[in-house]
């Protein structure tokens, strides 16, 4: 490998883990509550800056969450209707 291949690769390995972190930072704050995320970020920041980076990676958008909540909101109607009737 020559040295413009490694610097191509390093770019683009950065790139995405800044990426990936970002997108579980949003995730983050759209979970939990603002001020608890910003204490976390603050005074666990190795551990909050792995947890922001394995949510970016690994954590499920904004709407396969509504969805799943939805779902389950359903379900949850539908129980309460047979309890109803019986």
């Amino acid at each position: 490998m020559n040295e413009s291949s490694i610097t191509v690769i390093s770019f683009l390995f950065i790139f995405l883990t800044i990426y990936w972190t970002i997108r579980g930072f949003v995730q983050i704050f759209q979970r939990h509550n603002s001020i608890l995320v910003v204490l976390y970020i603050i005074f666990l920041f190795p551990v909050a800056y792995i947890h922001l980076f394995m949510l970016g990676v690994f954590g499920s958008s904004k709407k396969k969450r509504i969805l799943k909540q939805a779902k389950e909101k359903v379900q949850f109607d539908k129980f309460v209707e047979q309890e109803k009737s019986k």
